[in-house]
């Protein structure tokens, strides 16, 4: 790779980690990046995959006081999200590279609503469950009588089991999903949702990007080398200027990117058929 190469990967993985530790969706900045670069829709899924493990898991380490308390939910979920994250991945594999390529533009956009939506589509999720405990509308959604579940039911595992086969299928934009979860099983801490939202993704990527590690040929690790520094670096960096960014500006800017590049992939879809 030459040095522009090199500078322009690394700023994308820096801006992918610090949309990750922010509010989500880093897929979303790295995955087009990588296909410009050449790489094969399939491949430039598994690299991205692979290349923005490091930052998942470093965000994990930050949610570590919100977990208190949610051991049995985090057990609960290990099966749900590594036997998803297989199902995702092996799907990946079998699917021909022309008609995920025909796909993905679709799955950008669902993954930039999804993104768009996220806090709405969560607080949808545990309206509907205040209202069927009982809750008045009244009553805040929030409020410490209506007790979170000790342990989790065998609907949110089961919704988590479809949840991580898409994670490792494509994953863009499932934040929304596993908190809309988390939210119908009645949980209401949204620092502890986030943790567990963290725990899945990291649990269901780090299954998908080890069976993506040993295809012959497909994880392009230069690359990889590449971003996962600046994954790491644009998260840290992130932390020190998140109190300055406010949310609302990052998933503007986000969707934006999200429209361009499913609309950019769809003409790149439409070119490389016509040729």
């Amino acid at each position: 790779m030459s040095f522009s190469e090199i500078a322009i990967l690394s700023v994308c993985a820096a801006a992918a980690g610090a949309v990750n530790a922010l509010a989500g969706g880093g897929m979303l900045v790295a995955y087009p990046v990588l296909v410009a670069f050449g790489l094969s829709p399939i491949a430039a899924n598994a690299t991205a995959t692979v290349a923005l493990l490091s930052g998942g898991i470093g965000a994990q380490f930050g949610y570590r006081k919100e977990m208190k308390g949610s051991a049995p939910f985090m057990r609960g979920l290990v099966v749900p999200c590594i036997v998803g994250g297989m199902l995702g991945a092996f799907l990946l594999l079998k699917t021909p590279p022309k008609q995920f390529a025909a796909m993905v533009p679709g799955l950008v956009l669902l993954a930039t609503f999804l993104f768009a939506a996220q806090a709405q589509i969560t607080r949808l999720a545990v309206r509907i469950h205040a209202r069927l405990i009982g809750a008045t509308a009244e009553s805040p959604i929030l409020a410490a009588e209506f007790a979170a579940p000790l342990t989790p039911a065998a609907s949110l595992l089961a919704a988590q089991f479809a949840i991580s086969i898409y994670i490792g299928y494509f994953g863009a934009g499932a934040g929304a999903l596993m908190l809309a979860n988390f939210g119908f099983a009645g949980l209401m801490n949204i620092h502890q949702m986030n943790g567990l939202k963290l725990w899945s993704g990291m649990l269901t990527n780090v299954t998908a990007a080890l069976i993506f590690a040993v295809q012959p040929s497909l994880v392009h690790w230069p690359m990889v080398a590449v971003m996962t520094v600046g994954s790491v670096g644009g998260g840290y960096a992130s932390s020190r200027v998140a109190q300055r960014v406010s949310d609302k500006s990052v998933r503007i800017a986000i969707v934006a990117v999200g429209v361009a590049m499913a609309v950019w992939l769809a003409v790149s879809a439409i070119r490389s058929r016509t040729m």
